[in-house]
């Protein structure tokens, strides 16, 4: 006896065996142009960033970049910050600026022992990375990892800084998808991963929290030099 879950499946199997898909090379239209944006993309980035509580900031030499990293280490009591390994950040000098200011880069890195790896770092309370690129109408950033960019120092901290340079700025993520570099810097990347502010959730009584799954602070350096 037929049930009617076989005849359901096999009236599938038919429709495949049936089914012709048309050919439409060159028939599908482009995505319509984005609205153009009546300000600078900086502008629009910053604005966006703050309306999902993070924080940007300009910076135009690595000596201003240091004093702010600095600024935020002192106020979380901290002298060791977490970050990339210094020549994979996208700014030349700046761990040894901030090392003149007292402040320590710890690479994210799990030699050995995993377990006892991650507790080392579980203590810093700030970490340092780059940004491959700034999202202007969202206001998010995007970040490839690889064994120079680990994922570590964007997810364990309580503050995460990003270090973004202005030149990487892109309209949307249709605008970053285009660029001709994007494709090949995601299938060399272990992960990518774009971010949109602080971690959030709201599954408790539907009140926004920020933390609970990574950082509770998301800062944004604009470098503009």
């Amino acid at each position: 006896m037929t049930s009617s879950r076989t005849e359901i499946l096999a009236r599938i199997r038919r429709a495949q065996q049936r089914a012709l898909l048309p050919d439409v090379t060159g028939v599908t239209p482009p995505p319509p142009q984005p609205p153009s944006f009546e300000q600078p993309l900086i502008d629009v980035f910053e604005e966006a960033l703050r309306s999902v509580q993070g924080a940007p900031h300009r910076c135009a030499t690595v000596e201003a970049t240091a004093d702010l990293i600095a600024e935020i280490c002192q106020q979380q009591g901290q002298s060791r910050v977490m970050s990339w390994t210094p020549a994979a950040l996208p700014l030349p000098g700046l761990a040894a600026a901030l090392n003149a200011r007292g402040i320590d880069l710890v690479v994210s890195r799990l030699p050995g022992e995993r377990k006892q790896a991650l507790e080392a770092l579980r203590p810093l309370l700030v970490g340092v990375t780059g940004a491959a690129a700034g999202l202007a109408r969202t206001g998010s950033i995007v970040l490839h990892a690889d064994h120079r960019h680990g994922r570590l120092a964007s997810l364990i901290p309580d503050i995460h800084i990003a270090l973004l340079p202005a030149d990487r700025l892109y309209a949307d993520i249709a605008a970053w998808l285009a660029d001709d570099e994007t494709a090949q810097k995601i299938v060399a990347s272990s992960n990518t991963v774009i971010v949109t502010g602080p971690s959030r959730t709201a599954d408790i009584a539907q009140t926004l929290t920020l933390g609970a799954h990574g950082p509770r602070e998301l800062h944004v350096m604009l470098i503009t030099k």
